[in-house]
C-alpha cells in the first residue's frame, strides 16, 4: 500500500533535504530534532495543553525536514497494533486534552496521585498517536511541559528507551499502564 508520506515505491518519509535513503535521514532527523529539543528546554511552546499546544511543538521539533510538520496525519498507521483511526482522531483528542492538565493541576500535590492521572492520560495521548512520525519524542516534551506547570520534574534520563517503549507497548496493547507507571515513579521529581 502506497504511504502518500513516501517517496514512490519507498518507505523513507519525504522530506525537504530530499534524502532518500532511510538510514541516512534517521541521522538527519536524530540531529536536527536534537537542536530543536534543546531550544524547547530555554524557550518551551506555550499553550493551553491542547491538541493544538501538541501540533505547535511537533512542528518545532520537525520543521527541518518535514513540510507537514504540525499536521495531523492523513494516513493511519500500527506498531504493534492500529494507533487511532484517522477519522477518529480529532473526536478521540477532545475526550483527552480537555482533563489531561485540569487532572493533573488537581492533584498536583500529592506526587504519587499526580504520577497515576498523568500516567493515565500519557498512555492516552500515546494511543492517539496524531503525527505521522515523530509522536514519542513530541508526545514527550509535551509531557515535561505540562509536569513543569503543575511543579514537576520530568527527567527521563532515569530510565532508557527500551524500558519506555516496552512500558508503552504494554499500555497500548493491554491497557495496562503499570510498566508506564514504574517509569514515570522514576522520572518525576517535585521542583527543590
Amino acid at each position: 500500500m502506497s504511504d502518500v508520506y513516501c517517496y514512490t515505491d519507498s518507505s523513507v518519509l519525504k522530506n525537504r533535504l530530499d534524502i532518500h535513503d532511510k538510514e541516512q535521514l534517521l541521522a538527519a532527523e536524530v540531529r536536527l530534532a536534537a537542536i530543536r529539543l534543546y531550544q524547547l528546554q530555554e524557550q518551551p511552546v506555550h499553550g493551553n495543553f491542547d491538541l493544538n499546544h501538541l501540533c505547535r511543538i511537533h512542528e518545532h521539533i520537525f520543521q527541518d525536514l518535514y513540510l507537514w510538520a504540525g499536521k495531523i496525519r492523513t494516513v493511519n498507521i500500527a506498531k504493534t497494533n492500529m494507533f487511532c483511526l484517522v477519522q477518529h482522531i480529532q473526536t478521540y483528542a477532545q475526550t483527552i486534552f480537555p482533563s489531561y492538565y485540569t487532572d493533573c493541576m488537581r492533584v498536583k500535590d500529592n506526587l504519587e496521585r499526580f504520577i497515576h492521572v498523568f500516567t493515565h492520560h500519557y498512555a492516552d495521548l500515546n494511543a492517539l498517536h496524531p503525527f505521522r512520525e515523530g509522536n514519542g519524542r513530541t508526545q514527550r516534551e509535551f509531557a515535561c511541559e505540562l509536569c513543569m506547570k503543575c511543579g514537576y520534574i520530568l527527567d527521563l534520563t532515569h530510565t532508557d528507551h527500551e524500558e519506555m517503549l516496552t512500558g508503552s507497548i504494554k499500555s497500548f496493547d493491554r491497557g495496562d499502564n503499570t510498566g508506564l507507571e514504574a517509569v514515570f515513579r522514576k522520572c518525576i521529581r517535585p521542583f527543590t
